[in-house]
């Protein structure tokens, strides 16, 4: 399945004034429409769809806080720019849109997904039941996965909620947040909800393998190595991995750049991915405008693009360890060929995320490129972390990490070169920064860790772009790595408690 739109159903979008029930076309007297499984499977459909305002978002609050990435001018007064300044630092006023926009996307696809679980009754084949109830508990996992962790304690929306109900609401404690979001996940996987492997005819869809590879996540982020929920993530891991077909080389592994090619999308390292569609059908990728450079005169991409995403000196010293490391040149890129000039532009303007560029977009916003959530890399040096912080480092853990590495074209580690535990940590780390760049991993990665405050702080440290403003960026501290509740959420309900510090 390339395109998660469906037909419009009914014209009126309702909300209530919380944006924790906001409906989409295609939930709306949903009582009057779902009458049978192709109509839950249009619904099915719409969760699927609102990921794409998710993803608009998702680089800002996840990939731009960290020292992967900054905002590419200091001291600018677009509004824009004003708002990547407050996330670039971490210093977020409570009216900020970006966050605003993308807190009400998580909450259209938990909806949305809350809207098939409801009408899950009138689908008389069990097997698609079982199947719509998997992808809706999927979804609405991972949604809850992404609040918890940026926000912490949140509103648990399991329901259909009304204005005057919601005005009231109170943000449930992040334990129980996480109870939910193990709760979705483990009745798939303990109840077989979906299918090893989608059909071709549903490429996109989630599957066994994506639920299992997400809980494993869950677990490794909420507990700890002596837990036994942390230990059970290596078993579900080794698991995603023997449906893989156990890659043991670099040679068994897609080739870097083909991972992120738009003409081989859906390819063995693609566990999960969100789906685009060029062609001015609404469900294009916006990516390309949003990172190419500005004025580039098409050489880039075509029209207006806005440059966000800006990868810092950080990333691309940490990139030049290896210079031969291939990943670099499909991450990012630091000059690009004027054809019309026929010179190489290779200053500081040139520099640009290149991970999801489409040179063909003819349309802004309208690329073709997918966007990868889950990956196979991702599942093999999860695995290898896991199973150093449980046992230390083994031949496994050392085959599944220098797989990666060979695949990049970058030397392959000794037992000896990562003999201890901490030292195959560390390798571990510096490994997933580089595998994962642009990919929205890096700043759940410093949060799983423990490490986001120090790393950011020595970041904004050490990198000149800070060194030019005309300030000084104060360390940030613990409670700056949550982000605040929406201002518009405690307007309609001045009871709600905001995140400490804001």
């Amino acid at each position: 399945m390339k395109k998660y739109i469906i037909p419009i159903l009914v014209s009126i979008v309702a909300f209530t004034s919380c944006n924790l029930d906001k409906y989409p076309y295609s939930e709306v007297a949903a009582n009057e429409y779902v009458k049978d499984a192709t109509s839950v499977n249009n619904l099915v459909i719409g969760v699927y769809n609102g990921l794409y305002d998710v993803l608009y978002n998702e680089w800002a609050m996840t990939e731009l806080r960290t020292d992967n990435a900054r905002m590419r001018v200091n001291n600018s007064t677009s509004q824009d720019s004003k708002l990547i300044e407050q996330l670039d630092q971490l210093v977020v006023l409570t009216a900020n849109a970006w966050v605003q926009d993308y807190w009400d996307a998580l909450y259209v696809v938990v909806n949305r997904a809350n809207t098939v679980l409801a009408n899950l009754e009138v689908v008389d084949d069990p097997g698609l039941r079982a199947r719509y109830e998997g992808e809706a508990r999927f979804l609405r996992a991972w949604m809850y996965f992404d609040l918890v962790r940026l926000w912490g304690p949140v509103f648990i929306v399991k329901n259909k909620t009304g204005a005057d109900e919601a005005r009231y609401m109170q943000r449930s404690p992040a334990e129980d947040v996480w109870a939910l979001i193990e709760e979705d996940l483990e009745a798939i996987v303990n109840n077989s909800l979906l299918p090893d492997t989608m059909p071709s005819t549903d490429l996109g869809r989630a599957d066994m393998k994506a639920a299992k590879a997400l809980l494993a996540k869950v677990y490794m982020t909420a507990y700890k190595p002596s837990e036994p929920k942390y230990a059970r993530a290596s078993t579900l891991l080794g698991q995603v991995l023997e449906a893989c077909g156990n890659p043991t080389s670099g040679a068994a592994l897609v080739p870097y750049a083909d991972i992120f090619d738009k003409n081989k999308e859906g390819n063995a390292e693609i566990i999960f991915a969100v789906r685009y569609r060029s062609g001015n059908l609404g469900i294009g990728s916006p990516f390309t405008t949003l990172y190419a450079p500005v004025n580039n005169g098409g050489n880039v991409a075509i029209g207006a693009p806005k440059q966000y995403n800006y990868p810092s000196n950080s990333i691309i010293s940490a990139f030049n360890v290896n210079p031969g490391d291939l990943r670099k040149d499909v991450c990012l890129q630091e000059s690009y060929f004027n054809k019309t000039t026929g010179v190489i532009v290779d200053n500081a303007n040139a520099r640009y995320c290149n991970k999801f560029i489409d040179p063909d977009m003819t349309s802004e916003y309208d690329a073709e490129n997918d966007f990868p959530i889950i990956r196979l890399a991702d599942v093999m040096l999860l695995k290898a972390e896991a199973d150093n912080e449980l046992n230390g480092p083994t031949a496994e853990s050392l085959t599944l990490l220098n797989a990666i590495r060979e695949r990049a074209g970058v030397p392959v580690y000794d037992m000896a070169d990562v003999a201890s535990k901490y030292a195959f940590r560390q390798a571990v780390r510096s490994e997933r920064r580089l595998e994962f760049a642009f990919e929205n991993q890096r700043y759940f990665d410093l949060l799983r860790w423990g490490i986001a405050v120090s790393t950011i702080n020595e970041f904004l440290a050490s990198e000149p772009f800070y060194a030019a403003y005309d300030y000084v960026v104060n360390p940030i501290a613990e409670w700056q790595t949550l982000l605040p509740i929406p201002v518009s959420v405690l307007n309609i309900n001045k009871s709600v408690a905001q995140n400490p510090g804001y």
